[in-house]
C-alpha cells in the first residue's frame, strides 16, 4: 500500500511544500529588496531534480511487468515545464511590477469652491 498525505503521495507532497516555501521566500525577498530569492528558487530546483532522480522502491516483488508506455510522455513533460516556467515568470512579473508599485499621492489644487 502507498502512503498518502492529503490525498497525494508523500513525494509529491514534499515537492509541493518545497516549492510553496521557495515561492514564499522569493516573494518576501522581493518585498524587502534582497536578492537571495533567486538562490532559493535555484536551490529548490536542484533539490527537486535530486528527488525526482532518486529511484522509487518497488511495491511488489515482481520486477518486470508488461506495462503500456506513453511514448509522448517526454513531450508532455517538456510542455508542462515550459507552461509552469512561463506562469511563474508571469506571476513574478505581475507581483513585482503591478502589486508592489508605489502610487504617489497628488494634491488636488485645480478646482476649489469659489464663493
Amino acid at each position: 500500500m502507498t502512503t498518502f498525505v492529503l490525498g497525494i503521495g508523500v513525494g509529491l507532497f514534499v515537492i509541493t511544500c518545497l516549492w510553496f516555501f521557495a515561492a514564499l521566500i522569493f516573494l518576501i525577498s522581493l518585498r524587502i529588496n534582497k536578492k537571495f530569492g533567486f538562490a532559493v528558487i535555484a536551490l529548490s530546483g536542484i533539490i527537486t531534480i535530486i528527488l525526482i532522480s532518486v529511484p522509487r522502491a518497488y511495491e511488489s516483488s515482481k520486477l518486470f511487468e508488461d506495462k503500456p508506455y506513453d511514448h509522448l510522455f517526454i513531450w508532455r513533460l517538456i510542455l508542462l515545464i515550459l507552461l509552469t516556467a512561463s506562469s511563474l515568470v508571469g506571476l513574478i512579473g505581475y507581483v513585482k511590477f503591478e502589486l508592489t508599485e508605489t502610487v504617489q499621492t497628488v494634491r488636488i489644487t485645480s478646482w476649489v469652491f469659489n464663493k
